[in-house]
């Protein structure tokens, strides 16, 4: 069975982990919404372009 010594040493190596795994999760956090942002500019784009195509296409009949 594990000493004290050994249980503690565990439990830092753990919380340095979830520490780590918690910064990464942030960092991945932003970057989806960034990628988020991205995609809505994305469909404002085709939207208004869609709509802009029709307003021509009605025009010209």
């Amino acid at each position: 069975m594990a000493g004290w010594k050994e249980l503690m040493i565990d439990m830092l190596k753990l919380t340095d982990e979830v520490k780590r795994l918690n910064r990464t999760s942030e960092r991945l956090q932003e970057h989806v919404i960034d990628v988020d942002k991205r995609v809505v500019r994305l469909e404002t784009l085709v939207e208004v372009s869609t709509y802009q195509r029709r307003i021509e296409n009605d025009s010209k009949k």
